[in-house]
């Protein structure tokens, strides 16, 4: 596999106030503009920056959106278009306007769409994000891959399907299960499948032939996944925090139902890895697999953004969005490895959250009710700010009843 070499970053230009992760300093008024009204993981960033008195606006396409319901979001600045390219020029016309300390993307194509825009924004806001072509790279499956590889962080097994294993007769170094995903970031869930044999990774490559783009092949790595979060600034590591999958929707593995935070060194390790290789500036998620065979962590892929299980970050004390803000006040900050270690948190309403995974996996009904009703297991619904879950509660409702009807 050939992929593009790494650009590097430019030098931080942020001021010399340092600031410690275990000495907070406030963000109170400061002002920020936050994208991607209906990601449950906005409405976390939402409600904790505005608990900490910060200034929060949401671009939406609608007042009535998720995030738009909170309590905590100060403005709405309608998109006419509800597009990225529609909401890109939302946001370029509100910092326009002047008032916006920093602007903060959440989803991949508006992270990215923004990185592209940052020569124009940063005259009139901070944009705490890498460049473009390195955002791209990170969300280059492709690109990841060789990067591990060269730099010793393990893989799984993994092909490129435009170079197909079967018609260059490397069938045999395939072990089914394999996992058939893309082989870059997408918007929304990603459209992994599965292929237990070569009869069914024949079919699922046939079926993408009209696609442009091409599938990655891995091998299936049984354990549990999990994930190294960080914040750089100017390519230096400033906070970390790690969590273990504890259920998933779908099942069989996708996006996290119930997550806990842990730590362990190795996986520290790798995930600074790759991101110092990268010399990386804002946050982002390293995710891997713990490989019930032997014991070893294998890099799953990078998401150069902020990610869906980022409740759980927070509520262990380890503030993503606030360093964000700090870093736009013009704060140097400092390593924090700080946070709640053994903390489990549980999404139950969300579009992706424990009632669908009871849906693909309903023997959990058990462990998903104990975690519910223990009153040490956190979770994104909140009383008092509860029209946003009402919102969820909805549109749950609305697909249940959708999915009875067809």
């Amino acid at each position: 596999m050939s992929a593009p070499a790494l650009s590097p970053q430019p030098e931080s230009s942020i001021g010399t106030v340092k600031y410690s992760g275990n000495r907070p300093r406030g963000i109170s008024g400061t002002s920020v503009l936050i994208t991607d009204e209906h990601y449950k993981h906005t409405l976390g960033i939402v409600r904790h920056l505005g608990r900490q008195g910060a200034n929060v606006s949401v671009v939406a396409s609608s007042r009535d959106s998720l995030v738009c319901r909170s309590r905590y979001c100060r403005e709405v600045v309608l998109s006419p278009e509800p597009t990225v390219k529609g909401f890109v020029a939302t946001t370029v016309e509100a910092v326009r306007r002047g008032g916006y300390d920093l602007v903060m993307p959440v989803s991949y194509p508006m992270t990215l769409a923004l990185a592209q825009q940052q020569e124009q924004l940063i005259a009139y806001t901070r944009l705490e994000l890498s460049s473009a072509l390195a955002i791209e790279q990170a969300a280059n499956k492709l690109v990841t891959v060789e990067l591990a590889q060269r730099i010793g962080v393990p893989v799984p097994k993994t092909f490129d399907s435009s170079r197909s294993v079967l018609l260059n007769g490397r069938a045999g170094e395939l072990m089914f299960p394999v996992v058939l995903k893309p082989s870059k970031e997408s918007p929304g869930r990603s459209r992994v499948r599965y292929a237990n044999n070569i009869g069914e990774l024949e079919e699922l490559l046939r079926q993408n032939r009209s696609s442009s783009e091409p599938l990655l092949i891995q091998e299936f790595i049984p354990g549990y996944g999990c994930g190294f979060f960080a914040t750089y600034q100017g390519g230096v590591c400033k906070r970390i925090f790690m969590h273990r999958r504890v259920r998933e929707y779908p099942a069989r593995g996708g996006v996290s139902s119930c997550a806990e935070s842990f730590y362990d060194a190795k996986l520290e390790e790798y995930g600074r890895r790759m991101l110092d290789a990268l010399k990386w500036h804002g946050v982002a998620m390293v995710e891997f697999r713990h490989d019930s065979r032997d014991g070893e962590f294998k890099l799953m892929e990078i998401n150069p953004k902020f990610w869906g299980s980022l409740d759980l970050a927070l509520a262990a004390g380890a503030d993503f969005p606030g360093d964000l803000c700090h870093m736009a006040l013009g704060r140097t900050l400092s390593l924090s490895r700080d946070y709640d270690r053994d903390l489990r948190f549980q999404w139950p309403l969300s579009g992706h959250g424990e009632l669908f995974h009871l849906w693909t996996r309903p023997q959990s009904i058990f462990s998903v009710l104990r975690d519910f009703l223990d009153p040490r297991v956190r979770s994104n619904v909140s009383l008092s700010d509860f029209r946003p879950n009402f919102r969820e509660l909805a549109g749950l409702l609305g697909k249940f009843y959708g999915a009875r009807k067809d």
